[in-house]
């Protein structure tokens, strides 16, 4: 079976070919692209502007000019810092084996893309007037004899791809197309075209990975077709080079390439339905790498808009729709929340603000090339990201005309509002629950399953995000300033809302993500009325030895916890309530079970590289946690605990059933059930015959049903049995059957391989 997915891969590949490039292979093993098309004058007008366009964009120079004198000097100021550092370790030797001293392996990908970044920002402060560097004919022949001694020595055709993929076919390439953009005037053309033509011998084609007969040394040596995130890389590589080298058939490759991100998936790589987005198969990704598709989407959007090559393809609308319908809920104060951030957490440097700001002014950009009504919606979702922004003034801190454009936009301050009433949102694409109250409180929860990994470690990345997927919850006041100190200190074995042992672990260990390793446990997910949320985790441990049933019911501005069926052989059991930097936030905590509690306040001291990062200066700060000790070996324990801004006493929530057939909670009007198992169970007046979580609402003759399975595995619908004849009166499932008998409803409902939540509305 993989021989024909790869003879019919090839064979693809092979029509491509024919349709687009002359491939010729010398007896050196080498790949050179010939044939560079004829281009009209229009055409060569249009790439000349995208150049330009592309070269402001990166450096910003002229728009620099109409700052105030306060914000130019800053910028200044930091490009002169950024060039001071970047001449640091220079080897002016000329006998040199490489450009900077701290970068000696020639042979390694990290390296070489590191010193063709440090060059890159030194082109940066070269070329914007007013820095210590400008024009200064020192720094352009560093810089130029950088490059070639680059090319003649590190990054070159037939260079074998040691290492890591990426830094070959996507980094160092991507930094080679900035680099001559920028210095365009200065590079001689000869050299220009030579640099651009290697990095076209890596990544020859926008649509592929491992194309280069270099890629059977790397760490991915197969050929494959390139998705998501790294699908948006090689279409902007593809396209800038096209420009850049006056190639029509490189910049529609790029351009043709970046729509089929646009695609809906099912599964592995890419945009869901409910706005999820999933990288390396598995993992919720939409803090990072769908970052880095929107900033290529952005930068080709904006680059052609007004050209012969302007993008209308309307695949490109689900992206919008994704941005908007998503990212009102993981965009939190204005930073994006660590949940779909995956093994990025432990850089230092990257943050849930840093990450934001990243997000926020690359979907201006796409607003830009957006169709209405997506234009003036994705405006307005930059504009409350801003405003919601207290602790990192993102306008401040980037030169962004777009971004102050959109700030002063009198028509978005009329039409946005604050948030008046909570927003609930459940990603069945990717394991994630996000609820926003009305009084500045947000709720986050994270989890995984058979369809997600419960954490990714990478290049000694997130060494210690073991329990990061295992029902996390993240918990926000108004202010996320705090989210900046809390991975490289914070006690990773009491992560809030996690059942878990606290026996030792070894860094990396317990990763599920990986087909053979991942979790049976297929309920993971939830139901939505759009304003409450009942979330749910049938969870077993990363060692196979700790399960629970955990669920979250999310209301207003309080989240309601319960455990039961907690058994393990792994030792002491903690479910931690919270853990948290002191940072004045005033939430309220109610334990509404019996079990031992303990709080404790502590300085924690802790640095980035512990975790994956690469700082060791240490970090300090104090620490209030809040956990659950369920003793050593627990058998059949359980808890109830609640967790928000308003006061809880046991009368304001009902258990109705806290066992392995169904958890089943009463807070004001609404009844909330997760049903567990594929056998008949009855919770007050609602039986079930198979998995289903239910949100339930009645008032007066009017009963209101939210519906879901979260094992998105059932091939048949699913059947709710209710008491009282009731008759259909509206719905979001085109396809429920609804019939009554002796005083009870029965539904039919289609949930078959899908997490969604459906709604029913029945009159008496």
């Amino acid at each position: 079976m993989k021989k024909k997915i790869m003879l019919m891969l090839l064979l693809s590949i092979c029509i491509v070919e024919a349709n687009e490039k002359k491939i010729v292979k010398d007896n050196s093993n080498k790949q050179t692209i010939t044939n560079i098309s004829k281009i009209s004058q229009s055409e060569k007008e249009d790439f000349k502007n995208m150049r330009l366009k592309w070269a402001e964009f990166l450096t910003g120079k002229e728009s620099l000019e109409m700052e105030s004198p306060k914000v130019k000097k800053d910028t200044i100021g930091t490009l002169n810092n950024m060039g001071r550092k970047n001449l640091e370790n220079y080897n002016h030797d000329e006998a040199r084996m490489s450009i900077y001293s701290d970068l000696e392996d020639m042979k390694s990908g990290v390296q070489i893309q590191t010193t063709y970044e440090r060059l890159k920002n030194l082109s940066k402060a070269y070329v914007v007037p007013g820095t210590d560097f400008y024009k200064d004919e020192k720094i352009k022949k560093e810089i130029l004899d950088s490059l070639e001694w680059l090319h003649k020595n590190a990054y070159y055709e037939g260079a074998p791809e040691y290492g890591n993929w990426w830094q070959w076919e996507l980094g160092i390439p991507k930094n080679i197309n900035e680099i001559v953009a920028i210095m365009y005037d200065e590079i001689p053309a000869e050299n220009r075209m030579k640099y651009l033509k290697t990095s076209q011998y890596f990544q020859p084609y926008a649509k592929y990975s491992g194309y280069s007969p270099s890629a059977k040394y790397s760490s991915s040596p197969e050929l494959r077709v390139s998705t998501g995130g790294n699908r948006m890389d090689t279409s902007i590589i593809s396209f800038t080079r096209g420009f850049l080298m006056e190639d029509k058939e490189q910049v529609l490759d790029g351009v043709s390439a970046v729509a089929d991100v646009g695609e809906y998936v099912t599964s592995g790589d890419g945009f869901y339905k409910d706005s999820s987005f999933v990288q390396h198969g598995n993992i919720s990704y939409n803090g990072t790498y769908a970052s880095v598709l929107f900033n290529g989407l952005g930068s080709i959007l904006y680059l052609t808009s007004g050209t012969q090559y302007e993008m209308k393809d309307k695949r490109l609308n689900n992206i919008y729709d994704s941005i908007i319908d998503g990212y009102s809920f993981l965009l939190i104060n204005g930073g994006v929340t660590d949940a779909v951030s995956g093994r990025s957490i432990s850089r230092d440097g990257s943050n849930e603000l840093e990450r934001g700001r990243g997000i926020v002014t690359s979907v201006a950009m796409i607003s830009e090339g957006a169709p209405e009504p997506y234009k003036s919606k994705i405006r307005k979702l930059v504009k409350k990201a801003l405003d919601e922004n207290i602790s990192y003034k993102t306008t401040e801190k980037i030169y962004n005309l777009k971004l102050k454009e959109i700030m002063k936009d009198i028509e978005i301050n009329e039409e946005y509002e604050k948030i008046s009433e909570p927003k609930s949102k459940v990603f069945w694409g990717m394991d994630r629950v996000v609820h926003l109250g009305s009084q500045n409180i947000k709720f986050v929860i994270g989890m995984h399953s058979s369809r997600i990994g419960n954490y990714e470690t990478m290049n000694g990345e997130n060494k210690k995000g073991w329990y990061t997927g295992d029902g996390v919850t993240y918990i926000y006041g108004e202010n996320s300033d705090k989210s900046k100190e809390f991975w490289p200190t914070v006690d990773m074995y009491h992560l809030p809302g996690v059942t878990a042992s606290i026996n030792e672990r070894r860094d990396g260990s317990g990763e599920r993500r990986h087909k053979v390793k991942m979790s049976p446990k297929s309920f993971v997910g939830g139901v939505t009325t759009g304003k409450a949320t009942l979330a749910a985790m049938d969870f077993l441990s990363w060692n196979n030895q700790t399960s629970g049933k955990k669920s979250w019911f999310l209301i207003d501005n309080t989240m309601f916890a319960i455990g039961s069926n907690i058994n393990s052989s792994d030792g002491e059991i903690h479910t931690t309530i919270d853990n948290r930097i002191v940072d004045g936030e005033n939430f309220k905590y109610t334990m509404l079970s019996d079990g031992e509690v303990v709080t404790k306040k502590e300085k924690r001291i802790g640095n980035w590289k512990n975790i994956g990062g690469k700082s060791e200066k240490p970090i300090e700060v104090e620490y209030i946690t809040t956990y659950i000790n369920h003793g050593k070996n627990p058998k059949n324990s359980s808890y109830l605990y609640s967790v928000g801004l308003d006061k809880v006493s046991k009368n304001d929530v009902e258990i109705l059933s806290q066992n392995d057939k169904a958890h089943a909670l009463k807070v004001k009007d609404y009844m909330g059930i997760n049903f567990w198992q594929d056998s008949p169970y009855k919770v007050n007046k609602y039986k079930s015959f198979s998995t289903l979580s239910l949100l339930a609402l009645e008032k007066g003759d009017t009963l209101e049903l939210w519906v879901s399975d979260p094992t998105q595995l059932s091939n048949v619908m699913s059947v709710l049995e209710i008491d009282g004849a009731y008759k259909l009166a509206e719905t979001t499932d085109k396809n429920l059957k609804i019939r009554t008998e002796k005083n009870k409803t029965i539904l039919k409902i289609d949930n078959i391989r899908s997490g969604e939540t459906k709604y029913i509305k029945l009159k008496k």
